[in-house]
């Protein structure tokens, strides 16, 4: 379950974007994929890039969804990585499934209409990101590996774990970098247009370092 979110979250506002929580200001959840996967006490964190613009959540509550804040089960993203992230599982349901699944902007609803692409003010957003990141770092106690999907949660998990390796070469590697007791892996985001190949190595390196901690 999410923890109870400070004010510093909710409240946060920022040009170009909208915070969910303005939108939808009884929405408990930090973000809004954890109706697919959002087990707080899971070992591994995945993290995306951002949940989506705000016309989508608007475009939601003005069809009278009652929670918009969720993710989209027929989305390409969504589907590839229910496939990817499959091998991870430890339980069915989201809440016992053994991930959670953010982004890095968490609440921030891009303004510009876009489901992709450069993000508007991003060194202000990535900045709220990564205070983020920290809160639910400290938030996850069994939490043993991030998965980042794509350079921005890279970056974003780089400036709270202070790594020095570049997304494209960790990425390229297949293999984690170490912060800790943390492992962190660079893998390509679900949507990208990449051989099933390259999307698959390195998933497999995740599954095989979680393996190795289990028999260890």
């Amino acid at each position: 379950m999410t923890p109870p979110l400070p004010d510093w979250i909710s409240d946060f506002r920022l040009d170009g974007y909208t915070n969910v929580y303005e939108l939808c200001p009884g929405e408990t959840r930090l973000y809004g994929t954890e109706d697919l996967f959002g087990d707080w006490n899971g070992r591994v964190l995945l993290l995306a890039k951002d949940f989506a613009c705000s016309r989508l959540i608007r475009n939601r509550i003005e069809a009278g969804d009652t929670r918009p804040y969720r993710h989209e089960p027929k989305l390409v993203t969504n589907r590839r990585l229910l496939k990817l992230a499959a091998p991870l599982r430890t339980g069915e349901s989201p809440q016992t499934c053994g991930l959670l699944y953010g982004s890095a902007l968490a609440s921030l609803c891009r303004d510009d209409d876009k489901m992709s692409g450069a993000l508007p003010n991003c060194k202000e957003a990535m900045r709220f990101g990564e205070r983020v990141l920290s809160f639910v770092i400290g938030h996850m106690p069994n939490l043993q590996s991030i998965v980042c999907m794509g350079d921005e949660a890279w970056r974003c998990t780089s400036g709270v774990l202070k790594l020095r390796t570049s997304w494209a070469d960790a990425r390229d590697a297949a293999t984690p970098v170490e912060s800790g007791s943390l492992s962190v892996f660079a893998a390509y985001h679900p949507a990208a247009r990449i051989s099933k190949e390259e999307m698959q190595r390195p998933w497999d390196a995740v599954s095989e370092a979680i393996g190795r901690r289990r028999a260890a």
